[in-house]
């Protein structure tokens, strides 16, 4: 049997930090499966077929794929397969490290709302993606292609290091800058931006945790940590007011109020709120096999201190119970919850 040996060129590789659980499923195995039981092995194998290389300072994976027709197409199957082998080995050891399980930020006594605006901030930041990983190795015989990746796990840690004191450098910037106006939400709206900046820490932080040998997570400073917190704090102090604009809405009152509340809006009766949720709702109840179900059809409009329309839209929300109050009780929860969720929307994204 005729065989060929391939060396390729250095590979970059953008890996986004979203492999931490995707690659997994991908490829799964131990190290004793990396040659599917039918292979004939011969002399000419390389040794890192079986034997991975051993490098506290790097990771390695393997990844091996059959040669139906193109042998081509199968090298790019195996090193594709031996990328996810190496963020699954990763995966593993740093699930076993609790240091790397620290949040950045204590969530305790944070409300709903809070959270929602830190979730919401989060999901717009951009992949971190790992431009260190590369095609170390690739091996292709009759039957199978094999390929070796390669990760300098002290290389990609330093630049992301580099990268978290850039973002704390920023981040000290904007927290001495001076914050003008009297109004609270006019206010708010000068640091919201800062909340990104975390966010952007946060990811970068848990990175590091993956691929730094020590498996520690970095943290901010604790004034940087504070920072956050005073600006969180200050979204709990919002004077909000809800308008309830026709009886629909106003039989909603009281789920919406309590849901609210429970979600950490400050609701009061201000001539002079900071915000204002407009609301009328469409409802209508029907009883089916023992059932209640309570559909309500609302209309919102999320307006600033002047009368400015700040959001507007449209929603639909389903309460289900034995108990006819019950099920219109479930479906204002869920309204306010939707309520909640565009308020975290509108700070974060269309007041910055």
């Amino acid at each position: 049997m005729m065989t060929r040996h391939l060396t390729t060129s250095l590979l970059p590789l953008t890996l986004a930090i979203s492999l931490l659980s995707g690659c997994s499923s991908l490829y799964e195995k131990g190290d004793s499966d990396v040659i599917p039981d039918n292979v004939k092995q011969v002399e000419s194998l390389p040794s890192w077929v079986t034997n991975q290389p051993t490098d506290k300072t790097k990771a390695y994976g393997v990844g091996s794929m059959e040669v139906y027709g193109s042998p081509d197409q199968a090298l790019k199957r195996a090193t594709d397969f031996a990328r996810a082998d190496l963020v699954s080995r990763l995966k593993v050891t740093i699930s076993a490290t609790n240091s790397s399980r620290i949040n950045e930020y204590t969530t305790d006594g944070e409300t709903r709302l809070q959270k929602n605006i830190s979730q919401t901030i989060s999901s717009t930041i951009p992949t971190v993606t790992l431009d260190e990983v590369v095609i170390r190795d690739t091996y292709v015989d009759d039957n199978y292609a094999y390929a070796l990746a390669e990760l300098d796990r002290t290389a990609a840690a330093s630049r992301i290091k580099g990268q978290l004191q850039e973002v704390e450098t920023e981040l000290e910037m904007m927290k001495s800058a001076q914050v003008t106006g009297t109004g609270k939400l006019e206010r708010l709206q000068q640091q919201l931006p800062a909340l990104a900046l975390f966010a952007q820490h946060d990811q970068l932080a848990e990175q590091y945790a993956f691929v730094a040998t020590s498996r520690t997570r970095p943290q901010a400073p604790q004034a940087l940590r504070d920072y956050r917190d005073d600006i969180l704090a200050a979204v709990k102090e919002l004077d909000v007011r809800l308008v309830l604009l026709d009886d629909g809405a106003r039989i909603m009152r009281g789920g919406l109020f309590e849901t609210l509340t429970n979600q950490g809006l400050r609701l009061g009766e201000s001539d002079t709120p900071d915000l204002s949720f407009e609301v009328s709702a469409n409802l209508d109840s029907q009883q089916q096999d023992g059932n209640y179900y309570v559909f309500a059809n609302a209309r919102v409009n999320l307006r600033d201190s002047s009368g400015k329309v700040l959001s507007s839209f449209s929603d639909k929300a389903r309460g289900v119970s034995g108990i006819q109050q019950n099920a219109l009780n479930k479906a204002s929860e869920k309204l306010a919850e939707q309520l909640s969720e565009e308020l975290a929307a509108t700070l974060t994204q269309r007041l910055r």
